[in-house]
């Protein structure tokens, strides 16, 4: 099938045009007769909550996921709906970014950049080494992304690998690319670099399809808005210019929401929970670094993507070893320890297991009787009360966790760092890839756990989420802590900090 060039199709006619799309899992309705169209050299934001039916929607337009019914036309090309796969019909019109990258990790770079890129192919569909390498230097050396063509992908960074599958779709020449949460594993210069992209080829025709919980981004990039809830659309292709991040939470949860505001449990009488003295976050670090948890506290670990905070955190978590110094608990005993990590996809949960296995296997020795085998009633007790403490919503505690929507699968993941009973939970990325109704809930949650004398340490690089919850925030830069801030500080003291210009 050949590529259409959009410069000689009938602009004025959607590139993308989808009628009656309906899609159920089991008992779930996820689509309900969902109508969606996307025009020539348009960035069209498709919003909605975690579950609202979004992933699916773009799923079904890509032939991931077989729509139930309706009809999908893209470019040229048109498909009637039935159940069955219809991919490869439409898979030289469309490409996919999807929330996890889909890389392999044993071949390289360029291999993974071309794996479906007949450019660097010669006769007989035998592939050109030397174009391939030389043509993956050249995208690389676009993007200014400073690695190797012949590494391996499984060496590189999580934003790295983001970066390849969102530069492998934009190399493929198709017409229409959608993008997943794009942005969710980038660091703020990589956004730029993204965003740069997507304008140019937006100037050449290229429609995007975008969706992102960061709704910042969505004024940034995107030229039209439709609103999914429960499955169905609730405001469709509306103006950007019309709409304000208030109005689009509104619309998303069918409701007025209220934004939160941090609150401060701290116990700075208290004994300390946690604490480091000279630990070195690199191997050549000079300077030692000295940080400190109080009961009820929240600090965030704040500061450029590569600056240290994430070293540190891990380091406090006991899934790192500090490069010289201490770190140790009151009394010379450290404290029990919850971790919910950056990547929940990559080491938060087990997709095949069911809820209650996956927050099981963060407490296995609370669990278990004096043989080593799990108390099945307490158990069930346990990971119950856990369930609801975090909010997690599925049709029983047995429902595997790739099935949840990603906020569910965070506050999963969430209800395994607490398995423990623990003192003190680090959180990395807490809300990444989560709904504005989620991040309330995890916002309220790890306030109540501050409120209950727990130590909160949360690391990320969203300035809203740190001012929603930090009562302290510490300013992580290359390798060492360059300042903190506490009490009533402003916005703009904590973006100037965070870029490590002030």
């Amino acid at each position: 099938m050949n590529i259409v060039d959009p410069e000689i199709m009938d602009r004025t006619q959607p590139i993308v045009e989808m009628r009656n799309i309906s899609k159920t899992f089991g008992s779930t309705k996820a689509l309900r007769g969902v109508d969606f169209t996307v025009m020539h050299g348009e960035v069209h934001a498709l919003l909605g909550r975690n579950g609202a039916g979004k992933s699916t929607l773009v799923s079904t337009m890509s032939g991931l996921v077989a729509s139930d019914t309706g009809t999908i036309r893209i470019s040229r090309t048109e498909v009637a709906a039935n159940g069955q796969p219809y991919a490869a019909r439409i898979r030289d019109d469309i490409a996919h970014v999807q929330q996890t990258p889909q890389l392999f990790n044993l071949l390289t770079v360029a291999e993974n950049l071309f794996l479906e890129n007949p450019l660097v192919r010669r006769k007989f569909g035998i592939v050109s080494h030397r174009r391939m390498m030389s043509e993956a230097q050249a995208l690389l050396d676009k993007w200014n992304i400073d690695i190797r063509a012949e590494a391996l992908a499984g060496e590189l960074s999580a934003g790295t690998r983001q970066l390849l599958e969102i530069m492998k779709a934009l190399s493929r020449g198709v017409p229409v690319i959608i993008l997943d949460e794009p942005t969710a594993a980038l660091s703020n210069a990589e956004k730029r670099m993204l965003f740069e992209q997507v304008k140019a080829l937006k100037a050449l025709g290229i429609s995007f399809i975008y969706i992102s919980h960061h709704l910042d981004e969505v004024f940034e990039v995107a030229d039209t808005v439709t609103i999914l809830r429960d499955g169905q659309v609730v405001k469709e292709r509306e103006d950007v210019g019309n709409l304000n991040v208030e109005l689009i939470a509104d619309l998303m949860m069918g409701e007025k929401t209220a934004r939160s505001v941090r609150v401060d449990h701290t116990q700075a009488d208290a004994p300390v929970l946690l604490q480091a003295r000279g630990i070195g976050l690199y191997p050549v670090s000079a300077e030692g670094v000295d940080f400190e948890i109080r009961p009820g506290e929240i600090v965030a670990l704040a500061g450029p993507v590569g600056g240290g905070k994430e070293a540190l955190a891990m380091m406090l978590a006991g899934q790192l070893t500090p490069y010289k110094g201490k770190v140790s608990g009151a009394g010379g005993t450290l404290p029990t320890i919850g971790l919910v990590p950056t990547d929940r996809h990559a080491s938060g949960y087990v997709g095949i297991l069911g809820v209650r296995e996956n927050v099981a296997i963060g407490g296995l020795d609370v669990l278990s009787g004096r043989f080593g085998f799990i108390d099945l009633d307490k158990e069930a007790a346990h990971v119950g009360n856990l369930a609801r403490q975090t909010n997690v919503i599925a049709s029983s505690l047995e429902q595997a966790v790739s099935q949840l929507s990603g906020g569910n699968q965070q506050k999963v993941v969430f209800a395994r760092a607490l398995c423990q009973n623990p003192q003190v939970i680090v959180a990395l990325s807490p809300t990444r890839g989560v709904d504005v109704g989620a991040k309330e809930q995890l916002y309220a949650l790890l306030r109540d756990l501050a409120s209950k004398g727990l130590g909160v340490i949360v690391v990320s690089d969203e300035e809203d989420e740190i001012s929603q919850l930090a009562n302290r925030v510490v300013i992580v830069f290359e390798g060492r802590i360059t300042g903190e801030l506490r009490g009533d500080y402003t916005m703009k003291d904590l973006i100037l900090r965070m870029e490590g210009v002030a």
